[in-house]
């Protein structure tokens, strides 16, 4: 029977978590990307609700008092907001919420954010693996390309 996890396990398996959001979180910049909107910390102890004007959708990450300082790599909860809504919280990992995400954005017929549009479309195509038939765009199949290269 196996016992329970030890510190090096969990110290690695934070660090894979820690490791995909970096990667969700650089994406963007990578692909020359800007949507301060979309990503937003809330400090849950400073102010009661995040500042979300003019936020048709985002992710936001809730931060506690034991929340690490690298809150944006490892918050203590994610939740998702929709049209000045949250529709989904208490989501403990970021590629969780952006799973859930795009099945909201599918569901409810949402369009991606459009200032994320190169984002959402690798995500879409080569991370989840959802082809509309359509061809990806030079910047993107060089990222794709780059990706497979490196392993």
């Amino acid at each position: 029977m196996a016992g329970p996890p030890d510190r090096k396990e969990s110290q690695e398996v934070q660090d894979v978590h820690m490791k995909r959001n970096a990667a969700l979180r650089a994406l963007p910049l990578y692909l020359r990307e800007e949507d301060p909107q979309f990503f937003k910390s809330w400090r849950v102890k400073e102010v009661d609700r995040p500042d979300i004007t003019n936020t048709p959708v985002a992710i936001v990450s809730m931060v506690t008092e034991g929340t690490p300082i690298q809150v944006d790599l490892s918050p203590a909860t994610t939740a998702i907001l929709v049209e000045g809504d949250f529709v989904i919280s208490n989501i403990p990992r970021m590629a969780d919420s952006f799973a859930l995400l795009f099945g909201l954005m599918y569901v409810l017929h949402l369009d991606y954010p459009k200032k994320l549009i190169n984002t959402f479309t690798f995500i879409q195509k080569v991370l989840i693996g959802l082809d509309d038939g359509k061809p990806l765009k030079p910047c993107l199949l060089n990222l794709k390309n780059d990706l497979l290269r490196k392993k």
